[in-house]
């Protein structure tokens, strides 16, 4: 795992809990704290990893592959809090982020936008 900038943004404990789950050369490309949780963005997929991830090991990271079947929609700021929905396969997740999250999330969002529809 890259040791950059970025990746030091993660806590301890999600840096624990992704060792096991990233591959042996992907790397973090972005991450975006939102609330209860962290949204990582590596060359391969988009990871949720949630605060106490330690204590619950089956259902404290979520991932998904970075391909056409992921859709990622930011909601508006409804006062403070603002909603991520991610989608794949049938399923979505929501994601809370605050106005102090929300450029971080913003960017994540983006960059995600842009490897599901870059031209090959």
């Amino acid at each position: 795992m890259s040791r950059g900038k970025r990746v030091n943004s993660l806590s301890e404990d999600a840096r624990t809990a992704l060792a096991p789950v990233l591959g042996p050369t992907e790397r973090v490309a972005l991450v975006a704290n939102a609330v209860g949780c962290t949204l990582v963005l590596t060359d391969r997929q988009l990871l949720l990893v949630r605060e106490g991830v330690r204590y619950r090991p089956k259902s404290g990271v979520r991932s998904w592959a970075v391909d056409r079947t992921l859709t990622v929609r930011p909601g508006p700021l409804k006062r403070t809090t603002g909603q991520l929905a991610i989608e794949c396969c049938g399923r979505t997740t929501s994601v809370f982020y605050t106005g102090d999250h929300k450029p971080n999330v913003d960017q994540l969002v983006a960059e995600v936008r842009r490897r599901i529809y870059r031209q090959d």
